[in-house]
């Protein structure tokens, strides 16, 4: 079990189709073995060490063991037991579930680095509904089809990183990811002929340092800008500002101050009857209490409440709020009543399920659980993939519609930092230093940014370029050395940092030197003849 992970031999069964017993021995001087039948590569049969209610369990009890050998004998060894389990275990739902209480450390690290530098993405077909993700999972498999990537860019770029990499390693042992190979990339007019060839043949941890900069380009091949826009190649010969954000590392987490109402009945009709007004008031009071609540709550049982009382108290509710004993004249509120209903009888079938009670309670326990959660993390993961949309708009050079989304998303998401420094950066793009107005505004958004988070990487280099842009080469470039040292890994941010301390060791300012047609500029024959 050391070498192989019991999930991975389970895998090697289903795949291989095989008919026999896996007998896997203790990790303790116990002696016997537990053994499953399998048929057809399918659990039938089990017969365990430790007591288990049925099959499932037995076998989920197994995956924490990780030394002891384990054997699989073409033949039937647990027999007519009476202590065998029957029933029909998916093998992929299992592994999904035990992984959310024990991963396999080391396998998880072989398994990713397999994925390597490829991009990755959820494959065509692949059998998720088997695996019975929960909404955080769920949640990680919209990302990565928003934006394939590598696997160490989706674990940064996701709320929870042990979640990514436990999602990362469910999705690749069992066949759920393929590497992503674009077919062509000539929608990005803003990239050069010449980049698209080293983009496309260089790996795609390098793609990033060969981003639609056109720094990156000799002066022939950058790309010539939209009509009404300036050049915006700075004085001095030096490099314009590149058209994306891409190397610089995403965001590790939206955790910001989300922002998700929901819809409320509004004030009761003047003309209602005093007993309906009352009935009105209690539909939006009671809505708004349940968005708050998990579903013990709701219906007023404690935790180790029992299948009866959870069947009692949902009968209750059941016939106080259905919403066909609603009186017509309330007949306006129906659809809050159905939803107050829909809520309990949820709350019903989720605690009265064993199995579905235990993860419900995991998704408590992680803080999530309410409808008020629900809602606000798929604000927050709508969020995140449209986010993903803005670099590849702004490669585009579709500034009106990356700025839509940033706005959009800065209401709903209101403390995420990474949000107004990208709208500074887009403000910078678009409009530069000159325009009337963006200077103040691109102010405002990073103060805002730096409010957030003072370290934001991001934020230091929008305010870098901007500050390079406006002639300030010297605080210019002590948030260039921020960027390098949050980020070593930044070449822009080197690049500029290494020119600067060239120019300040020679006696000289950041600054870049004079152009060439500048009189003020000394010749190369003053340097030598100088009294």
């Amino acid at each position: 079990m050391s070498a192989t992970p019991f999930g991975h031999v389970l895998l090697s069964i289903q795949k291989k189709g095989l008919s026999g017993t896996l007998a896997i021995w203790p990790d303790d001087e116990r002696a016997g073995q537990d053994r499953i039948l399998f048929r057809a590569g399918a659990p039938a049969l089990g017969r365990f060490l430790d007591p288990a209610a049925d099959l499932e369990r037995g076998i989920l009890s197994i995956f924490h063991r990780d030394k002891g050998p384990y054997a699989f004998y073409e033949a039937d060894l647990i027999g007519d037991s009476q202590r065998a389990l029957r029933g029909q275990v998916d093998i992929l739902a299992l592994i999904a579930t035990a992984l959310r209480g024990d991963v396999p450390k080391d396998a998880m690290v072989r398994v990713t680095r397999k994925l390597g530098l490829e991009r990755q993405r959820v494959k065509k077909g692949a059998p998720l509904a088997r695996l019975a993700l929960q909404s955080n999972e769920m949640a990680f498999v919209e990302l990565m089809r928003a934006e394939p990537a590598t696997a160490a860019i989706l674990i940064e770029q996701f709320g929870d990183p042990k979640v990514a990499q436990r999602m990362l390693y469910l999705l690749a042992i069992t066949e759920c990811l393929e590497p992503y190979r674009p077919v062509s990339q000539q929608k990005l007019k803003s990239v050069s002929s010449s980049t698209r060839t080293q983009r496309a043949s260089s790996p795609p941890a390098l793609r990033k340092s060969v981003s639609s900069s056109s720094s990156m380009l000799p002066p022939r091949d950058r790309p010539s800008a939209p009509p009404g826009m300036r050049d915006s190649t700075l004085p001095g010969g030096d490099s314009v500002l590149p058209t994306s954000l891409s190397n610089l590392p995403p965001a590790k987490t939206l955790s910001g101050e989300i922002v998700a109402p929901r819809s409320l009945p509004g004030e009761p009709p003047a003309d209602l009857a005093p007993e309906h007004k009352d009935r009105w008031e209690e539909v939006g009071r009671v809505l708004a209490m349940l968005d708050r609540q998990n579903y013990f709550g709701m219906l007023g049982v404690k935790e180790s409440a029992d299948t009866n009382e959870i069947s009692k108290k949902y009968m209750t509710l059941a016939k106080q709020w259905h919403p066909d004993r609603m009186p017509p004249e309330l007949s306006e509120l129906r659809p809050w009543v159905e939803e107050i209903f829909h809520l309990f009888t949820v709350a019903s079938d989720t605690l009265g399920d064993i199995k579905k009670r235990v993860e419900y309670q995991k998704t408590v326990m992680q803080g999530g659980g309410t409808p008020e959660s629900e809602r606000k993390l798929h604000v927050m993961v709508e969020a995140a993939i449209n986010f993903q949309k803005v670099d590849v708009l702004v490669k585009r050079r579709r500034y009106d519609d990356a700025l839509e989304i940033c706005d959009a998303a800065m209401l709903v998401v209101r403390k995420e930092a990474d949000y107004p420094a990208m709208k500074a950066w887009i403000l910078l793009l678009r409009d530069g230093v000159e325009a009337e107005g963006v200077p103040d505004q691109i102010r405002s958004l990073l103060r805002k940014t730096f409010a957030i988070n003072t370290d934001h990487v991001h934020g230091h280099f929008v305010r870098a370029q901007f500050l390079k842009r406006q002639g300030d080469h010297d605080k210019a470039l002590k948030h260039f050395r921020k960027v390098a040292r949050l980020d070593p890994k930044n070449i822009e941010a080197l690049r500029e940092v290494r020119i600067g301390n060239m120019r300040l060791q020679r006696g000289r300012s950041s600054a870049p030197p004079p152009a060439r047609g500048d009189s003020k500029r000394p010749s190369l024959f003053s340097k030598f003849f100088k009294k």
